[in-house]
């Protein structure tokens, strides 16, 4: 058993096939950014958010940070974080992921070199000017997909070991309730 199942969270290709409503789109935002915004914790337990690129290698998600970086000291001293999807700007209601969990070292030298080339190669930089630089990979035990539908503010969410969940919340001032499904905007659920 690996540490991700060991406690109890998943790699992102699991939840590819454990969630695919949540977790299609949340890839598909990721790779045409190539970026998220990353919390991290600080010493003091306060948060940090980062802009972080995120490179996906078979369908698995892997962060890369410059050695002794602020986000990297949080990490190696608590490894919990919440990873959001971008959003271009306030009009931008085509849907915003999060993913929470822990990053772990990529302790693997030659898999952390393979995985640096490749996102470097992916942002048309240089391998050199990164190699070396430590790699996590994101292991996931919650994510959300959020977005606007007509006048309906819908989420999906998954925590491991629970059903997905379907909310709706009509306006901007509307109640949050759970659904089955999504029915056509308006419609009763």
């Amino acid at each position: 058993m690996d540490a991700a199942h060991a406690t109890g969270m998943i790699h992102f290709d699991e939840l590819l096939r454990t969630a695919p409503d949540v977790a299609e789109p949340i890839l598909l935002r990721l790779r045409e950014t190539g970026i998220g915004l990353l919390g991290t914790l600080r010493a003091d337990g306060s948060p940090r958010v980062s802009p972080i690129e995120v490179a996906v290698v078979d369908d698995r998600l892997w962060l890369g940070m410059m050695p002794g970086s602020r986000k990297q000291v949080d990490v190696l001293r608590d490894p919990r974080v919440a990873l959001l999807t971008p959003v271009r700007d306030r009009e931008d209601v085509g849907g915003e992921g999060k993913l929470f969990g822990r990053l772990e070292p990529v302790t693997d030298r030659a898999l952390a070199d393979r995985l640096l080339a490749s996102a470097a190669e992916a942002a048309g930089f240089d391998p050199d000017a990164v190699a070396g630089s430590p790699m996590f990979e994101l292991v996931v035990d919650a994510a959300a997909w959020q977005h606007v539908a007509g006048d309906e503010w819908r989420t999906l969410s998954w925590r491991e070991g629970n059903r997905l969940r379907r909310r709706r919340r009509v306006g901007a001032t509307g109640a949050s309730e759970d659904v089955d499904e999504f029915g056509p905007v308006g419609a009763p659920a």
